[in-house]
């Protein structure tokens, strides 16, 4: 049985493979003009990630880490450009979320997170 922090940490990771997979759909029905390469590539990575998370697999945590700290730089991206438009109350908003992708990250690298997933 896996924690219900890292199950948690799996459902994120396939919320996102959901929306990119909703992304790709939008391509390929030539609703949206964005790059396939892009959203197909992420929807593999989510796929990846959510399914080695739910299996406790030592590569999982690693590829969650490096995701989360892309989304914790995006994110900040996000934030530094709300500001540059003038609204400065998103731009927290979406700064705090930033914040917990960091969170995640921290957590993930907790020596008693590494020893369960060296275990497997």
């Amino acid at each position: 049985m896996i924690p219900w922090p890292i199950a948690l940490l799996a459902a994120v990771y396939a919320v996102l493979a959901t929306a990119a997979a909703s992304s790709v759909w939008r391509i390929v029905t030539g609703a949206s003009q964005q790059s396939l390469l892009w959203a197909a590539a992420w929807l593999g990575f989510s796929v990846a990630t959510m399914c080695g998370l739910a299996l406790v697999k030592s590569w999982a945590r690693a590829l969650a880490v490096w995701g989360f700290g892309a989304l914790a730089l995006l994110t900040l991206a996000l934030a530094g450009h709300l500001i540059g438009t003038g609204r400065p109350l998103g731009a927290l908003i979406t700064a705090l979320m930033a914040g917990l992708h960091v969170l995640a990250i921290r957590y993930l690298r907790r020596p008693v997170v590494k020893a369960l997933f060296q275990a497997h």
